[in-house]
């Protein structure tokens, strides 16, 4: 749907641009060959543009301020920055200030997206799919017949088993929500895809991803509550169980992976600033008894939030996660709102595991937060545009 009010209409050259810029933020680094080009190209084809067309029409920054999604957002930002006053961090503040802002840039991008063209959007979210198939597939097949090591670590821009299978992750979670919304005879098209997706995300060895994806059909389960969801949560049981009986050590070799000795060393260090934190940015440090380094994160974004923003940035947190939530609840018949809260469980469920990294410039944790929260955003602005439409 394109909304036809005079604020919400753009350029269509600055339309196209915004398309192709979020389209690189969702598949660069499956093919731009350092994180630097990464962000490169983040900030030419994406924030840039995003910002030049806020400049030409300002009229179009106040909609995206009637959003409870970015408005949360921004107070959380708001917090951890004036946090930045009792951190220690030794980064710059006008470099620690960039982060938000690229978030708030990608907010406003995919919003701007969505009032001119829905279809577009959903458009692009399927090409960043079928990109992320084809290259799940050329990664596992050079994996099996190239690779020496014994978990696929990613290539190109990602380098990690763990964060590789967190941003494949999203797009399988994605594409699960489309088992629930699409026909059956588009089913040859998606299940190729979730294939290559869940392969990969196998042979990385990870298992917070399998632990998301399965908060991910539960979740939706609960949305659809009809027979398809009952079929594709039968089917995801049946993966599971099957996965178990072939190759167990999969789950179980590596056993809990330090995490409750991190977390216990974490909860230590949070315990003596709980109400405000050690603030944003401050070092990480957790040493773990029998491990000669240290751990430079707490394994757990929550976690992480605690020790950074303490209770307080906790429940700024959790309130943006529950707002967003209560919307996707309220719209889950929309499309775009089945997409993001998919990927929205799987990257809260597979957040609880891993990360320290909530506020950043672009890396795999946006994949798990904020891309999620920036379509869930959009479909709420559109929404509301849709109304006011309806109303004049």
């Amino acid at each position: 749907m394109q909304i036809s009010h005079p604020h919400y209409r753009y350029s269509k050259t600055i339309h196209h641009i915004l398309c192709l810029g979020f389209l690189i933020l969702l598949s660069g680094m499956f093919w731009l060959p350092e994180r630097p080009d990464y962000h490169r190209a983040f900030y030419i084809t994406l924030a840039l543009p995003t910002f030049i067309a806020l400049v030409m029409a300002p009229r179009r920054i106040p909609l995206l301020f009637s959003n409870g999604i970015f408005l949360i957002f921004l107070i959380f930002s708001i917090y951890c920055l004036l946090s930045l006053t009792w951190s220690g961090t030794d980064n710059a503040l006008t470099s620690l200030a960039k982060r938000p802002l690229y978030i708030s840039l990608l907010f406003f991008a995919v919003t701007l997206i969505a009032l001119h063209s829905e279809k577009n959007l959903y458009s692009v979210i399927l090409t960043g799919m079928t990109i992320a198939a084809i290259s799940a597939a050329l990664s596992v097949s050079y994996f099996i017949f190239f690779d020496t090591t014994d978990r696929l670590p990613g290539y190109r821009a990602l380098y990690n088993p763990l964060l590789t299978s967190h941003v494949y992750g999203m797009f399988a979670a994605m594409c699960m929500a489309l088992f629930f919304h699409t026909k059956r005879n588009q089913l040859p098209y998606t299940l190729p895809i979730f294939s290559a997706l869940f392969t990969l995300i196998i042979l990385t060895g990870s298992r917070t991803p399998l632990l998301g994806l399965a908060a991910t059909c539960t979740w939706l389960v609960l949305l659809q509550r009809n027979r398809v969801a009952y079929n594709v949560l039968a089917s995801t049981l049946a993966i599971g169980s099957l996965l178990l009986l072939v190759n167990p050590e999969s789950i179980t070799n590596r056993g809990l992976s330090y995490r409750p000795e991190i977390w216990h060393q974490a909860w230590l260090q949070i315990q003596n600033h709980l109400w405000f934190g050690h603030g944003y940015d401050h070092p990480m440090i957790f040493w773990v008894e029998g491990i000669s380094y240290a751990f430079a994160d707490p394994h757990n974004m929550e976690l992480a939030v605690l020790f950074s923003g303490g209770i307080v940035g906790l429940l700024l947190w959790l309130a943006l996660y529950a707002t967003a939530l209560v919307f996707a609840w309220r719209n889950r018949q929309d499309r775009l709102v089945l997409l993001a809260s998919s990927a929205l469980i799987f990257g809260f469920t597979a957040g609880l595991t891993e990360g320290n990294a909530f506020l950043s410039r672009p890396k795999e944790h946006w994949f798990l937060i904020w891309i999620p929260f920036s379509l869930l955003a959009a479909a709420w602005t559109v929404k509301k545009a849709k109304n006011y439409a309806k109303e004049t």
